[in-house]
C-alpha cells in the first residue's frame, strides 16, 4: 500500500482508492466531492452513477482516525449525491464502513483528551508574570502571547506569528526554526546571526529577562530588514497572527466575527490552535485548529490557507474538510463546555468557515469552484484583503 491516489470506476459509480496517511485520505473525499460535483456523471467518456459515489479506504485496520474522519465528512455532505465508504484490505477484501458519522465523541476517554480539560481551565485570565514582564520589554504589537493548550500555563510567544520562545512561570527558552537536512532557513540563519549558540534559556532574573528581550528586538529588525529585500510572499503565521489580534476584517454571512476575548493591554492571541480529536488515535497531540472567533455565543472555527508554492486549488479545497472536521468535534465535546463557558460560547451551535486571500485575476476561477464545494458542506468561504496575508511589515 502506498500513497497512490486512483481514480476509477467501481460498480457502476465514479470511485477513488485512497492509502497510507489520514492526510491523504481526507484529501481523496474532498478531491472526489469536486470532481463529481464538476464532472458530472461522466468519467472519461464513461458514464457513472450521477447519485453517488464511493471512496476506497485502503487499509487492513478498523475504526483509525482516517475511518472517522471519513464518516463524519460523508455524513456531513449535503449534495445531489452520496458518498459511499469501503476498506479495501491487503487481502483485496472489500468491507463496508458504517455509513453514519461520529457520534460519539463526547466520550473523551475512548477518543483520548480527558486531560485536555485541565489544561484548558488551568490558564487563568492572563499569562504568568514571567510572560508579562517579557511582553512589558519587546513593546511591538507583532509580539504576542499565545496560550499552549496542552501544556500547563506554558505560552508561545510569537512576532507575527513567528514563534521565538516558549515560556512558563519561572523560566523558558527562546529559539527560532529548526535545520533541516542540515541547512538553515531564513528565519533561522537570521536568528544565529543575533544568538549564535541558538537556543537561549530565560528565567526570572532580571538579567535573564533584559538580555532575552533584547535578543527579540535585535532578532525582529533584522527579521523585517531581511523580508524588506524580497518579494513579499503570503504566511500562514502572519495571516493568522493578524486575525488573532483583531486586525483582519473578518465577514461572516452573520456580520464581522470578534475575537473571543478582547485581549486590551495584555497582547494575548487567545483562539490560537485549539485542539481537536477527529477520530480514533494512539497519538496524545491533538489537531489543531487556526483560529477560533466568534459571533455573540456562537464560537466560529476557522481554518486559514495562503497562497505558495501548492497554488491555491486542491490546497485550499483540502482546507473544507479540516474545518468540517474541527466543527463536528468542538460540537461534540461535551467535556470541554466549562471552557467554552468561561467565554460565554455554546460550542454545540459552533460554524465552519475557510478564510483565504483576496484572488487574483488568474486563481479566480478556482475560487468559484471552492465555494461550490464550501456550499455541499455548509462551511462559509470567506476572502480578506491580500495585503493582511504578505510577510513583513504590515503598510496602509
Amino acid at each position: 500500500m502506498n500513497n497512490t491516489v486512483i481514480r476509477c470506476v467501481y460498480d457502476g459509480k465514479r470511485a477513488v482508492a485512497v492509502g497510507t496517511t489520514t492526510k491523504n485520505q481526507i484529501e481523496g473525499l474532498l478531491d472526489l466531492v469536486d470532481l463529481h460535483l464538476h464532472g458530472a456523471d461522466v468519467l472519461d467518456d464513461t458514464a457513472v452513477a450521477p447519485d453517488e459515489v464511493v471512496l476506497l479506504l485502503v487499509q487492513d485496520d478498523p475504526d483509525t482516525e482516517a475511518e472517522g474522519a471519513l464518516r463524519t465528512l460523508a455524513a456531513q455532505l449535503k449534495a445531489p449525491f452520496s458518498v459511499v465508504l469501503k476498506r479495501l484490505t491487503s487481502r483485496g477484501e472489500v468491507l463496508p464502513i458504517s455509513g453514519g458519522g461520529l457520534d460519539d465523541l463526547g466520550d473523551h476517554e475512548k477518543y483520548r483528551y480527558t486531560e485536555w480539560r485541565q489544561y484548558l481551565l488551568n490558564l487563568g485570565e492572563q499569562p504568568p508574570a514571567l510572560v508579562a514582564r517579557l511582553l512589558a520589554a519587546v513593546p511591538r504589537e507583532e509580539f504576542r502571547a499565545y496560550p499552549m493548550l496542552t501544556r500547563t500555563n506554558w505560552w508561545s510567544l510569537r512576532l507575527e506569528g513567528l514563534e521565538v520562545a516558549q515560556v512558563g512561570p519561572r523560566q523558558g527558552r527562546l529559539d527560532v526554526g529548526r535545520d533541516y537536512e542540515g541547512r538553515s532557513g531564513p528565519e533561522r540563519t537570521t536568528w544565529l546571526s543575533i544568538v549564535p549558540e541558538g537556543m537561549l534559556q530565560v528565567t526570572d532574573e532580571d538579567a535573564s529577562v533584559t538580555r532575552a528581550a533584547a535578543a527579540i528586538n535585535a532578532f525582529a529588525d533584522a527579521w523585517n530588514e531581511a523580508l524588506t529585500d524580497q518579494p513579499a510572499k503570503q504566511k500562514e503565521h502572519t495571516l493568522e497572527a493578524r486575525v488573532l489580534r483583531g486586525l483582519v476584517p473578518v465577514h461572516a454571512s452573520t456580520g464581522r466575527l470578534e475575537l473571543l476575548q478582547p485581549s486590551g493591554d495584555l497582547r494575548v492571541n487567545w483562539g490560537s490552535q485549539f485542539p481537536t480529536r477527529w477520530g480514533r488515535t494512539a497519538s496524545n497531540a491533538g489537531r489543531y485548529l487556526d483560529a477560533l472567533m466568534r459571533d455573540g455565543s456562537t464560537p466560529w472555527a476557522l481554518e486559514l490557507k495562503t497562497e505558495g508554492s501548492a497554488g491555491v486549488a486542491g490546497y485550499y479545497r483540502h482546507a473544507v474538510g479540516q474545518a468540517v472536521l474541527y466543527r463536528h468535534f468542538i460540537r461534540q465535546a461535551v467535556h470541554l463546555a466549562p471552557w467554552f463557558d468561561r467565554f460565554g460560547l455554546d460550542h454545540t451551535a459552533c460554524r465552519a468557515a475557510v478564510v483565504v486571500p483576496e484572488y487574483r485575476a488568474e486563481t479566480a476561477a478556482w475560487g468559484e469552484r471552492l465555494q461550490r464545494v464550501c456550499e455541499v458542506f455548509d462551511v462559509e468561504l470567506i476572502t480578506v484583503p491580500e495585503r493582511y496575508a504578505r510577510a513583513g511589515v504590515l503598510t496602509a
